[in-house]
């Protein structure tokens, strides 16, 4: 289940941010954040080999596995 959090950004962040929402076609910023946060904890190995696969993001050895 989803739990809602507030965060604050530089207006240069929000519009940098708009402009992948855009790009991506995701129906909110929230959206577009979520996968952001998820891309950069799965970098810096905070999340599980099958959530990274799940994201379409490639595993150390080549694979996503």
């Amino acid at each position: 289940m989803n739990k809602a959090a507030t965060v604050s950004f530089p207006e240069s962040i929000l519009k940098l941010v708009e402009e992948l929402r855009r790009k991506r076609r995701d129906p909110t910023r929230s959206d577009t954040v979520r996968v952001l946060l998820l891309q950069a904890l799965a970098a810096m190995s905070y999340i599980s080999n099958s959530e990274k696969k799940a994201l379409g993001i490639k595993t150390k050895g080549g694979s996503q596995n």
